[in-house]
Order: structure tokens, then sequence, then C-alpha cells
């Protein structure tokens, strides 16, 4: 099975589709995500803001990081690429 892992910038939710101005390329990001997800494809969120240590487990993202900063995100693997 396909594993999608998509690194967040900081957002005030998992998704960032909250607020009062929403950003159209965050809620159709969503949709397709939750479209892969009905697909069979496991796709998982993690929100620099929410769960920051994980950023810095994953050696790739840690290095998007500290080359690019905040700008670089979001980062979205696939499997472990």
């Amino acid at each position: 099975m396909t594993n999608i892992t998509v690194y967040d910038p900081a957002m005030c939710c998992s998704t960032g589709i909250c607020g009062a101005e929403v950003d159209q390329q965050l809620v159709n990001f969503a949709a397709d995500l939750d479209w892969l997800k009905s697909k069979g494809v496991a796709v998982t969120r993690i929100n620099l803001s929410q769960e920051p240590a994980k950023f810095a487990e994953n050696d790739k993202v840690k290095s998007v990081l500290e080359s690019s900063g905040v700008e670089g995100l979001p980062v979205v693997m696939i499997g472990d690429e």
C-alpha cells in the first residue's frame, strides 16, 4: 500500500482550512488527500505547530528546514522519499 506523509507548516489546525479567510489551495489539497484516502492510500499529515519533534526525527525533512526554513514546507513524502 502506498504511504504519503505531509509535513505541513505551522497551521491553526491539521488542515489549515479554518478561520475567516481560507486559502483555496489548502481546501483543494485537503480534498485531494481525502480522495487518495478513499482509494486506499495511507495519508498522514504532521503539523509543525502540533508535532515539531517529528520534523526533527526525519533527516530529509530536517534537511529541508535547515536549508530553506519553513518556506520549504510542506514536504510531501511518498514512502521514504
